[in-house]
């Protein structure tokens, strides 16, 4: 199924992708254009059709930006006076301004990206743990059965040190530890991603309202965070573990973001009730813009460094509470996972085993150096979106 997923996707992201190479083309941009293909088709092998043509959309911007001239521009058209220039534009022209000044921003913001030495090693950490998990796949065999034609003459288990052969040894059914490194982040991964998501959106949302609305209902939702915070988050998590069966992972993402929006509410809260004393907010509320347009258009764009920071740190403990629930075998265990592997390794010795060290080094590895690579990246994050830090650019 993910195979036929993966399929789909490569072939929309090829057919997409084929605007911006037909548009570099034209302009006589080769590399340009043989970038943009080879990255559409990525997108959509790598995050499916919408990927696809998310990433050739992107790529169309890029293009545009490095070929686009502003007709209304005077010194650009090489007009004499103003009276010569035409300031009318049809449909595509704006859409052209538009998509040049999209691609102009994605430019810049990869020049800031390696302009920061720790970022950018964060930003190839993600990206390496990105390719394991999807492009690992297709040349490493995933080994769910016990292999126990492997076990060495003399031993008394299967347990292997690293080899040539198998590069991170084999763990106590004889199976490889590669291919559960391999397949086994995925999973990991992704709910860590929803939990941070929908943490930080329920966070960011009912922060601004609190905010922005007062009264009964910055009160009541005060008093709601407060409670939640009160009580202590993975005590509470193992508790309502195991009560209830989690069959979907989404759905323990859900409880995850559920038990920890509190934190970051009131910071935002407090955030929004900083920003509302400006002028241009002030200005919205006389003009009766509404809650809505306040808060997405004059509120969330200065807060947007901050909260993605903090979307960061959400992902990051979410996946250390999913590895605790692992470990502590209350939620169900399906193989391949990383933190099932560190259960694996706890619960069949391999602490004390040297040979079969690497079956919990491996996960442990992994996960530390996902979780760095998040940290890292963070500080390019920083300088994207705060403009005090782009000295020099």
């Amino acid at each position: 199924m993910l195979s036929e997923i993966l399929r789909v996707g490569l072939f929309v992201g090829l057919g997409a992708g084929i605007v911006p190479l037909v548009w570099a083309f034209q302009n006589q941009r080769m590399g340009l254009a043989v970038g943009t293909l080879v990255a559409s088709m990525l997108g959509g092998f790598m995050f499916g059709w919408i990927g696809g043509i998310v990433t050739a959309f992107l790529a169309l911007a890029v293009v545009i930006s490095y070929t686009y001239v502003n007709q209304q521009d005077p010194f650009v058209t090489r007009a004499t006076s103003l009276d010569d220039v035409s300031f009318d534009e049809t449909q595509f022209q704006y859409f052209q301004r538009q998509m040049a000044g999209l691609g102009t921003w994605i430019r810049g913001t990869g020049h800031m990206l390696v302009r920061n030495k720790g970022g950018f090693i964060g930003f190839l950490g993600i990206v390496f743990f990105i390719v394991l998990t999807v492009f690992g796949p297709l040349f490493v065999d995933y080994e769910g059965r016990p292999q126990m034609d492997r076990r060495a003459e003399g031993a008394n288990s299967l347990y292997a040190s690293p080899s040539a052969e198998f590069p991170l040894g084999l763990d106590w059914q004889g199976r490889d530890i590669l291919s559960h490194i391999v397949y086994g982040g995925q999973v990991l991964i992704i709910t860590s991603l929803q939990a941070g998501m929908l943490s930080t959106v329920v966070a960011v949302a009912l922060g601004s309202i609190a905010a922005l609305a007062g009264g009964r209902t910055d009160g009541a939702l005060n008093a709601l965070a407060n409670l939640i915070l009160t009580i202590p988050n993975f005590p509470l998590l193992l508790v309502l573990a195991s009560i209830v069966n989690f069959n979907s992972n989404f759905m323990l993402a859900v409880l995850l973001a559920a038990l920890t929006w509190p934190a970051l509410m009131r910071s935002i809260r407090a955030q929004v009730l900083s920003l509302r004393e400006r002028d241009y907010v002030e200005a919205a509320v006389a003009l009766d813009l509404g809650l809505g347009h306040i808060v997405m258009r004059e509120v969330f764009p200065n807060m947007i460094s901050y909260i993605a920071i903090n979307f960061i740190f959400s992902v990051r403990s979410a996946m250390y509470s999913l590895v605790g629930l692992v470990i502590l075998g209350m939620v169900p265990l399906r193989e391949p996972d990383w933190g099932i592997m560190i259960w694996n390794a706890q619960t069949r010795g391999a602490f004390y085993n040297p040979q079969a060290l690497w079956m919990a080094l491996a996960p442990i590895t992994a996960i530390a150096l996902f979780q760095l690579s998040l940290i890292l990246f963070t500080r390019s994050l920083e300088e994207m979106f705060n403009p005090r830090l782009r000295q020099g650019l």
